[in-house]
């Protein structure tokens, strides 16, 4: 049956032998092809300190998004907290189309609402401001105008504390705001599907909001095995382990 696939927080690293590596190029090579499009909403890469850089360091799923999109697959991508430097020579090399969040797509006559997920994890103050600070465009262009090897650098610095502070940080913080879920559906009161990414939690949660029952289906992350979103041609939805 026709199909769309949908996943999120890949977090691709710059190592082709690396398990996730290697478990992403499978799902290219053999899920991917079968599918009427899709959808990476949000840290395909674990960290992408610019076009130059990650050109060059993930070369081979480079190649294999651009062969995809070359064969008429179309692909979707979506900003993540990790990732969101990439910049036209990505798009250009790989054939993949961005998608600004939130989105929402019709599939298969189904509207359902994408978005990578950070920006619902409200609770996370220092989170959000430092959110709001990286996205700032003028920090983005004075970084991407860095020398290369300092961009690593920051970056890889930007990881080690990030991944220190989550240690010390409550579960409930790092996981989505409700009061925020319900604010996003209520926008967009035709949709009964949100999708996203970033708690690394998949689940599906059932919220009723305006006499109607809405669904807030979480992916997973790619440890190496994950869970990846279907949307089947008759407007059914499943979270399939891969």
């Amino acid at each position: 049956m026709p199909h769309t696939l949908i996943t999120a927080d890949v977090h691709l690293q710059p190592d082709d032998t690396h398990p996730i590596n290697q478990a992403f190029y499978r799902f290219l090579d053999q899920d991917a092809p079968k599918a009427d499009a899709l959808y990476i909403i949000g840290d395909l890469f674990e960290m992408w300190v610019g076009d130059d850089h990650g050109l060059e360091h993930y070369a081979t799923v480079i190649r294999k998004f651009k062969h995809l999109t070359e064969h008429g697959l179309p692909i979707y991508l979506m900003y993540g907290n990790r990732d969101f430097l990439m910049r036209r020579a990505f798009f250009d090399a790989t054939g993949i189309q961005f998608l600004k969040e939130p989105a929402l797509v019709n599939l298969y006559g189904l509207p359902i609402l994408m978005l990578h997920g950070d920006s619902l994890c409200t609770d996370d103050k220092a989170f959000q401001r430092m959110r709001l600070l990286l996205r700032n465009r003028l920090v983005t262009w004075l970084f991407l105008k860095l020398p290369e090897h300092k961009r690593v650098a920051i970056g890889e610095n930007m990881r080690a504390n990030s991944q220190k502070y989550n240690l010390n940080k409550a579960e409930n913080i790092m996981d989505v705001n409700e009061a925020a879920v319900r604010k996003l559906l209520q926008r967009h009161p035709q949709c009964r599907h949100l999708v996203h990414g970033h708690t690394h939690r998949p689940y599906l949660h059932q919220i009723e909001q305006d006499g109607q029952v809405k669904h807030r289906w979480v992916l997973g992350d790619w440890r190496p095995e994950t869970e990846v979103l279907k949307v089947w041609s008759n407007q059914t939805l499943e979270l399939v382990a891969r």
